[in-house]
């Protein structure tokens, strides 16, 4: 595939949120927003391509290719990508709606990284993006995979494009059916002592003990090859 196909385009009409959807959740950010995540892919995967699945105006794909990381994404909104490639023009971002087979070789990637994206999507394209990207990672290949619980009654009222909210433990069942071997939860507790630390702190070792979904203000996991 050409470097040319790679990069910014304009795209075609479709996917998840306008132009006013993404100045709404995402213009008071800049790519440090992101470092949490490309330190979760530096510490638990290997070295090798990074794939950003609903890489929305390209903020992490910018973080990683700052810390000199080769990083691609994909966004099934072209005003996303519009503004990313306005931002950005080096990026490789560019339109692909993620109910279609990724435009990608088998095991072309080490790292796929979905970050509050599968809430947006119909349940059925859900599945098919973790197909996916368990096709595109090289064997032995992490999916960094996050997003609000099905618990979590504010993510659920907040954003009317929340419309797949799983529970953790759904979550990780849609990862072993598409063939993931290893899967590692790292979910946040709901707040439900309010701010207080030490409640928060006692939630959190209780849900490493025990696997009550309804704790849980997340479905996060990393999922390997």
């Amino acid at each position: 595939m050409s470097e040319a196909n790679e990069t910014c385009s304009e795209g075609i009409d479709g996917g998840i949120g306008d132009r006013q959807y993404y100045e709404k959740w995402y213009m008071d950010r800049d790519w440090r927003f992101y470092r949490y995540i490309l330190a979760q892919v530096v510490e638990r995967s290997l070295p090798g391509p990074i794939l950003d699945l609903g890489a929305g105006v390209g903020y992490f794909l910018e973080c990683a290719d700052r810390w000199g990381l080769e990083c691609s994404g994909v966004d099934g909104s072209a005003a996303a990508v519009e503004i990313g490639c306005a931002r950005q023009p080096r990026l490789k971002l560019r339109h692909h709606v993620l109910s279609r087979p990724l435009p990608f070789a088998d095991g072309t990637f080490q790292t796929v990284v979905m970050n509050q994206v599968i809430e947006h999507l119909e349940p059925a394209v859900g599945r098919t993006a973790v197909g996916e990207a368990f096709r595109v990672l090289r064997p032995g290949g992490m999916l960094l995979i996050t997003s609000p619980s099905l618990y979590n009654k504010n993510e659920r009222t907040a954003d009317p494009t929340h419309i797949n909210m799983l529970a953790p433990s759904t979550l990780a069942a849609m990862l072993r059916a598409a063939g993931f071997t290893t899967i590692e939860r790292f979910d946040e507790p709901l707040p439900l002592f309010g701010s207080q630390r030490l409640g928060h702190q006692v939630l959190g070792r209780l849900m490493r003990v025990v696997d009550w979904d309804w704790l849980s203000a997340s479905a996060n996991a990393r999922a390997y090859k």
